[in-house]
């Protein structure tokens, strides 16, 4: 947790105009990501991260870790990934002059593969389980500095930014804020942003935090109530995320919930955004289906965490 005193001596713009709070050393490794627009959609609010430098959220958390991986020494970095998070970490290691290796599960979406290579990074493609793909990477760090989004919380440190700038745009007026679920890298990182200014005293109290996944996919939503993500077969993209603790905790202690929500509810809240120019990632589209279900007030905000530029070929 950062100092109190510390939160308020903001300066600057994107992500490292909050660099007194992130617990990250080393000089700035930035492609211009942060300072992502809100903008109204039916009585809601959404923070459009797929206007990051490679499409997501995940920029924000590859700038601080691969911030603090050229602090360290680092010459490679491992991640492990079925895409936006392999993007985000091959751009960011260019940037730094690090080179990047990528684990990807061998049907990784041609576009998210083209990028990673493109941008001059080692993808190696994993046959078998997720599972599998986390392994090879695993392996991989033994000789090379582990920059994976799940594990390293230096990768938190970036997300959490989300949480200043929303205090910034919307105010005590903030009461709920949706995201999708993954490996839970906004909905924690919204918390950890959120506590620093509630002990700061800025905010009387954090917002409820709600956390979305797709009904075929939704682990987290279906262990809610035990507190530990439930099988999902077959193995998906993410089978059991990693910080599973602290998504449980980030929901709970704000008061919010976990919601899934259907293909057809997901692919419905995709066009229907689309057709008043808002293209994102179907992802994304989960927190507005989720949303919906939940009934929130007018001003609710929505993680929309990438570009539908990624995927649009799925429809």
């Amino acid at each position: 947790m950062t100092q109190p005193a510390e939160i308020g001596s903001w300066s600057g713009g994107g992500l490292w105009r909050y660099r007194a709070d992130l617990a990250i050393r080393g000089d700035p490794v930035t492609l211009g990501e942060g300072a992502t627009p809100i903008v109204s959609y039916e009585k809601l609010r959404l923070k459009l991260e797929g206007i990051s430098p490679t499409g997501s959220f995940k920029d924000r958390g590859a700038a601080t870790v691969i911030t603090a991986a050229r602090a360290a020494g680092a010459h490679t970095v491992v991640e492990d990934s079925s895409g936006n998070a392999g993007t985000a970490i091959a751009a960011y290691a260019a940037a730094a002059g690090i080179k990047a290796r990528i684990f990807a599960p061998d049907d990784i979406v041609a576009v998210k593969a083209r990028a990673i290579q493109v941008l001059g990074a080692e993808l190696i493609k994993v046959s078998g389980p997720r599972s599998a793909v986390t392994q090879a990477a695993l392996t991989a760090s033994r000789e090379a500095y582990d920059a994976g989004h799940a594990r390293d919380d230096a990768f938190l440190e970036g997300t959490k930014t989300i949480a200043y700038e929303l205090f910034e745009e919307v105010g005590e007026k903030l009461t709920d804020v949706v995201t999708p679920v993954g490996q839970g890298t906004v909905l924690i990182g919204l918390a950890m942003g959120f506590a620093d200014l509630v002990s700061a005293g800025r905010m009387e109290r954090a917002p409820r935090l709600h956390g979305v996944q797709a009904e075929a996919c939704a682990p987290l939503v279906r262990g809610a109530t035990i507190g530990r993500p439930a099988p999902v077969v077959p193995q998906p993209s993410i089978p059991e995320p990693t910080r599973a603790e602290r998504s449980y905790a980030a929901v709970r202690y704000s008061g919010g919930r976990w919601i899934a929500v259907s293909e057809d509810a997901i692919e419905r809240a995709w066009r229907q955004a689309a057709a008043v120019g808002l293209l994102m990632e179907p992802t994304s589209a989960a927190a507005i289906a989720g949303a919906r279900v939940l009934h929130l007030p007018p001003g609710a905000v929505l993680i929309i965490t990438g570009s539908g530029l990624k995927a649009i070929d799925r429809y």
